[in-house]
């Protein structure tokens, strides 16, 4: 790609020291090694990449886009001033990688919960159905012939850019994207267009990021009313309260689905907890369709309800469904069962109040024995929803230890104090080192009893004054048992 043409895609700018060069690829990371890159320095929202220009120079870049200032310009470099080095870089990825959502079927899911869990289970059914689909989520990055775990659910917009590029390269036909609210925010994904996209529900969270829910529920529904593509589908939980804002800004195609709206398109009809799993009836065009899978959860039903509609909107039909179904589905964090023999250990990711209230009432709806919760919340994170959980916790189990999460910069002690603020405490335990809290739990426990390990699901570090420590609660539960059955 010629610079020249680059500068005529970017528009509005000031260039310095032109010199025609050939642009083979795009990064807005300085320490990536890419000959005949173009860096862009974005201001960020604690440091602005332009103080970091002369490190991608050295490694490769031969332009420079920035937005404030370069305090020291390098000969034979060009630099290109913008208004909004944000938007420009998804611009300049775009041109770059070819435009790739163009050639790829993408699926994005936005919502407060279930975006693994969605993402999962429609990877599983289109494969299961022979079909070539790739991921970019929380857990995992499935580009194709490369997988790896991120550091957060969306990529910024250059290298969602460039993995959407590779998948295309990588011969995968469809992908699924989840799309957080930060990433919406900070125009991650402009210049991404989306065949369908999925809204699973909306509960209190990134309230230290976002003013109010109003706020936060505008910022994610304008997934559905600004990168769709032409005959895109929009598909909304219609049982959840903020239902009607996503409805009204899909100005595409809808569908929705419930378990207490009949005239959704998808109506669940029933949900059964069975010691092997869910079992769920569903209703589409006055057809009445039985789902069983491993899965765990009553929750689980409206995941498996958006994956269900999205893969009718790629062609799958209900025998195949129901046959890919009865096939594992492993999502690792979510509800699973790490030990099982005469106490059950299950570590989930719910790290919000409607998250961990739906899991321990999942939990709830088979155990024998008593429930003993593991959980702490996020340091620097939204403190409001501390509360909150603790209340939950204490109110559904039986036995609760509060510990720690990630907590980051702030004081564990004051975490789990605003957690048990105004609780009775009587039937809690208060153990601010997570692996002892586990050992605890774990020590305790008794047959039939079940215990759950909530808030970093498939995470394999702790975060501690800047630090990531490496730490998994399901090898923590491993070393404990000295076996591992899920």
């Amino acid at each position: 790609m010629k610079l020249s043409r680059l500068i005529e895609v970017i528009g509005d700018c000031d260039v310095f020291n032109f010199t025609e060069k050939e642009i083979e690829s795009v990064t807005s990371e300085s320490r990536e090694r890419l000959k005949n890159s173009i860096f862009v320095a974005v201001k960020g929202l604690s440091g602005d990449g332009a103080d970091y220009a002369a490190d991608a120079v050295i490694n490769g870049a031969t332009a420079v886009i920035f937005e404030t200032e370069i305090k020291n310009r390098i000969d034979g470099v060009t630099y290109i001033k913008v208004p909004d080095s944000r938007t420009i870089q998804s611009k300049v990825a775009s041109v770059v990688y070819d435009s790739p959502s163009d050639k790829i079927d993408l699926t994005a899911v936005t919502g407060t919960n279930g975006k693994t869990s969605f993402a999962y289970i429609y990877r599983h059914i289109l494969k299961s159905c022979g079909k070539k689909c790739g991921m970019i989520g929380t857990v995992e990055y499935d580009l194709g012939k490369r997988y790896f775990i991120p550091e957060r659910t969306t990529p910024d917009a250059v290298f969602l850019q460039r993995y959407l590029n590779e998948m295309v390269n990588s011969g995968l036909d469809y992908a699924v994207v989840e799309v957080s609210s930060h990433s919406l925010t900070l125009k991650r994904v402009l210049e991404t267009y989306f065949d369908t996209a999925v809204f699973t529900n909306l509960s209190e969270e990134h309230l230290d990021f976002h003013e109010d829910m109003n706020e936060y529920a505008a910022v994610k529904s304008e997934l559905f009313r600004s990168y769709m593509k032409k005959d895109g589908v929009s598909l909304i939980n219609l049982d959840d309260p903020y239902s009607e804002m996503f409805v009204s800004a899909s100005s595409k195609k809808v569908k929705t689905y419930s378990s207490k709206n009949k005239n959704s398109d998808l109506f669940i009809s029933s949900i059964k907890m069975t010691d092997d799993g869910l079992v769920t009836d569903y209703i589409y065009s006055d057809e009445i369709f039985t789902v069983k899978t491993n899965l765990s959860g009553y929750f689980q039903a409206y995941n498996i309800a958006a994956s269900i509609l999205s893969a009718f909107e790629k062609g799958i039909t209900v025998s195949q469904v129901v046959s890919a179904m009865k096939k594992p589905v492993i999502i690792p964090g979510r509800m699973e069962t790490i030990y099982k023999k005469s106490f059950e250990v299950v570590i989930d990711y719910a790290h919000t109040p409607d998250a961990l209230k739906n899991t321990i009432e999942s939990i709830k709806s088979y155990k024998k024995g008593k429930l003993i919760t593991v959980f702490g919340c996020g340091g620097n994170r939204d403190q409001n929803k501390r509360p909150l959980m603790g209340k939950i916790a204490v109110e559904l189990s039986d036995k609760v230890i509060i510990t720690t999460d990630n907590p980051r910069y702030e004081d564990p002690k004051s975490i789990t104090d605003s957690i048990v603020a105004g609780l009775n405490t009587k039937k809690i335990i208060i153990e601010n080192d997570r692996r002892k809290a586990i050992n605890e739990a774990v020590s305790t426990a008794e047959k039939g009893d079940v215990i759950l390990i909530a808030g970093k699901g498939h995470e394999c570090c702790q975060e501690i004054n800047g630090v990531k420590y490496p730490f998994s609660d399901k090898d923590e539960v491993l070393k404990i048992t000295g076996s591992l059955e899920a």
